[in-house]
């Protein structure tokens, strides 16, 4: 990609421009502009990808000029500038910009930047598969599922997104030791305003690789979640990650429904005894009222292995289903994991229950393990 710099701060333009030479793009030295030459006829003449424009040593003045510079070029822009006040970043957002990088650390945030705008730009970008992991009833493990289905793919695909629907017990984050500033309510609050840059401010990484979008903090903040905010929040992740998990609860609310209804894979996790069965039994009902295609629902039995147990068999009668996973009974290992923080595939990933998990990450993924 052939990225030109706008820029009057000599010491930030090198920075910005090693970085980009280093991610593989074209930026030569000597063919950065100044501002004022990239207000002339400069700017008009050239025909780059990217427009990286730094805002320091006169940020006011610059960002007085973003319009123009927006208007003088097709090419998307990037603003590097402090981030020491916010409102500098909201109004380079508003004229225009399509992400905003710290120029103390350029070289953290750019390259990240970069590929997500050369993602946006590119024709054969495609959209992210959505897995719904769905518990008939509490108690089916669901939520370690999902934590440990999305750190598989995250390692095969650098990044996932795990997506914590439910809103009132909602307890990835603390499965992956994260402590979230904002959370879905945020973003669902502000659904007129919500883009790109809004959304990816909203998550917060795991080292693993997985992204989180987390459930409301508190109780009282479930009611600013709506199934429009869902939906948006949703099309912003499948855009961005080549893969987004989702743990739904079971009360089948609009918002629970939002994704539902696009989810590529539904993983329905239960347990072999009659209380679950029996629930899973009227969730397949309802999903099958919903007009929800049979082909996207897989049953995957968790804590398989635990003494009394129905039949696999006669569970399979019952819901009329084939059972395409069996997930072993490991209490110890998935403990300690989960009161760690750790997903188990991380910290224990030769323990069967691990494998097991990876198997059907990797069923998911449309690959087969080696």
């Amino acid at each position: 990609m052939k990225a030109l710099i706008i820029s009057d701060n000599e010491a930030v333009t090198l920075k910005v421009r090693q970085v980009l030479l280093r991610e593989g793009h074209s930026c030569p030295a000597g063919e950065e502009l100044s501002l004022d030459l990239a207000l002339s006829t400069a700017l008009a003449g050239a025909s780059p990808d990217l427009l990286v424009v730094v805002l320091s040593p006169e940020p006011e003045r610059v960002l007085a000029c973003l319009g123009t510079l927006r208007a003088l070029s097709p090419a998307h822009m990037l603003v590097v500038g402090p981030t020491t006040d916010s409102r500098l970043v909201l109004r380079a957002l508003r004229a225009g910009a399509a992400d905003y990088v710290d120029e103390a650390d350029p070289e953290a945030d750019l390259p990240a930047a970069v590929a997500r705008l050369q993602n946006e730009m590119s024709p054969q970008g495609e959209v992210g598969r959505t897995i719904a992991v769905l518990a008939p009833n509490g108690g089916s493990g669901s939520s370690t599922l999902a934590v440990n289905i999305a750190t598989v793919l995250a390692k095969e695909h650098k990044r996932s997104l795990l997506f914590d629907l439910k809103l009132a017990s909602g307890d990835l984050a603390a499965l992956l030791d994260l402590k979230p500033t904002h959370t879905l309510a945020d973003l669902c609050q502000n659904v007129a305003r919500m883009d790109r840059v809004m959304f990816e401010r909203s998550l917060v990484e795991h080292g693993s690789g997985v992204h989180l979008l987390a459930s409301p903090c508190a109780l009282a903040d479930i009611g600013y979640v709506t199934a429009e905010g869902v939906a948006q929040a949703l099309h912003l992740a499948r855009s961005l990650f080549p893969y987004v998990v989702v743990d739904l609860d079971h009360s089948f609310g609009d918002e629970q429904i939002q994704v539902l209804r696009q989810a590529d894979v539904i993983l329905l996790v239960v347990r072999l005894d009659f209380a679950s069965l029996r629930n899973s039994r009227r969730t397949l009902d309802y999903l099958e009222q919903l007009g929800i295609d049979c082909e996207r629902v897989r049953l995957v039995v968790n804590r398989y292995g635990q003494p009394k147990e129905i039949p696999a068999a006669k569970a399979e009668e019952a819901l009329g289903y084939k059972i395409v996973h069996y997930i072993p009974d490991d209490p110890k290992t998935i403990n300690r994991a989960n009161n760690n923080g750790v997903p188990a595939v991380l910290e224990s990933p030769s323990a069967k229950v691990s494998k097991s998990v990876t198997r059907l990450a990797m069923s998911v993924n449309g690959q087969h393990q080696k």
